[in-house]
């Protein structure tokens, strides 16, 4: 049996965050900060030194969300376990001086196995949890998976990032869990034709819809059902584009919030009007 002993840290180094981690959800930020103030500090946030992340091929994102350059990775620790504790800790302005923290107890595992058994191990991740996986290790920038990160960032479900990504094809979960094994992203971000209809579409229907109703699957599902393999992709992902910049407010809204109809599902519901308004 082995005890821990606590130690004062003088390496005067900030906090900052792997960038891919999952979100910190505000709503859990207060729940930490509530038990806080009854009980204080329970367990320890768990760090390592910025400098490791940068040389596994990560990235460093300040608490605001901003790109640390990899130059500065010295003056940081990086969270890989404790988040949402780090966040309300901080809000609730106690001294930084107090905060207690640990590295990880098994040094043989990457940073990016770490980040993932801890959370696996604690709250159980979501699918689309397990975009962390080469957001932490990707070298080289690929728009088709910044698109999906930034779905990702909106609680997009994975079945819809994969919609919106790459149409008819399938990401799963696994893909990603398996890159911790190969360090590569999946092969399936390659192909970027989808997603260059896609974006377009996108961006003309968050002039149309909320954000809300863009993370749910029903817009790309439907656009998805109505492309046939043996049109033109390109006049089909123009008009599409078309359709969905003609739409009125009130066509928008029709959309977005049918009127009931008993027997039907609201899910039905918007796709009649869908199939009215872009079929």
């Amino acid at each position: 049996m082995k005890k821990m002993v606590i130690s004062v840290d003088d390496a005067n180094r900030h906090f900052a965050f792997v960038k891919g981690n999952r979100p910190v959800n505000v709503r859990t930020v207060k729940q930490k900060e509530k038990s806080m103030k009854a009980y204080g500090q329970l367990t320890p946030i768990t760090v390592t030194d910025g400098e490791k992340v940068i040389q596994m091929g990560g990235r460093l994102m300040d608490l605001q969300g901003r790109e640390i350059p990899n130059e500065d990775a010295g003056k940081y620790y990086a969270v890989l376990d404790g988040q949402h504790r780090l966040m309300a800790y901080q809000n609730l302005k106690l001294n930084l001086d107090d905060l207690v923290i640990c590295e990880p107890l098994n040094a043989e595992l990457s940073i990016t196995e770490v980040i993932a058994q801890m959370n696996i191990c604690t709250t159980v991740w979501k699918k689309s949890d397990y975009m962390a996986a080469p957001a932490m290790m990707l070298k080289e920038d690929n728009e088709v998976f910044d698109f999906a990160m930034f779905l990702h960032g909106k609680a997009c479900p994975l079945s819809t990032i994969s919609l919106w990504c790459f149409g008819k094809k399938s990401l799963q979960a696994k893909d990603l869990v398996e890159c911790l094994n190969t360090k590569k992203l999946p092969e399936i971000f390659e192909d970027k034709t989808w997603f260059r209809s896609s974006i377009r579409w996108f961006k003309a229907a968050q002039g149309k819809f909320k954000d809300k109703f863009l993370m749910n699957r029903y817009l790309i599902d439907f656009i998805t059902k109505q492309w046939k393999p043996d049109e033109d992709f390109e006049v089909f992902t123009a008009e599409m584009e078309r359709k969905i910049n003609d739409l009125t407010r009130d066509q928008a809204d029709q959309i977005m919030n049918p009127h009931k109809t008993e027997g039907m599902a609201r899910e039905q519901l918007i796709m009649d009007m869908l199939t009215q308004y872009l079929g």
